[in-house]
């Protein structure tokens, strides 16, 4: 499983470089806390097949939850098997705020 570190990922965001960034946080956690990184979209974790031709013009894909774990590495994984250029974030969008990353409301 292809991972990215926040540390890569706010230097991605810092220099505009070309990526999607997806968040995946079940609906509970977005609105309970509507906050996102900067640039994100939301799209429901469980309809990938859905929205994945949505992000499939060759960018890199960068995909969040609440943690790193199941639902954006699950995500992440369903991508990659559709021959993307996909990363779930390390830590997620908690360890995100706790390093005040940039954020989007």
């Amino acid at each position: 499983m292809r991972m990215i570190t926040q540390n890569e990922l706010e230097t991605l965001i810092r220099f505009n470089a070309p990526v999607h960034i997806i968040d995946v946080r079940k609906k509970p956690a977005v609105e309970k806390n509507p906050a996102k990184i900067a640039g994100a979209v939301w799209q429901d974790f469980q309809n990938v097949a859905t929205w994945a031709d949505s992000v499939s013009d060759g960018r890199t894909i960068i995909c969040y939850c609440v943690h790193g774990h199941e639902v954006s590495q699950s995500a992440t994984a369903q991508l990659c098997a559709k021959n993307m250029n996909a990363y779930y974030l390390q830590g997620g969008f908690e360890a995100w705020q706790e390093r005040s990353g940039p954020l989007s409301l």
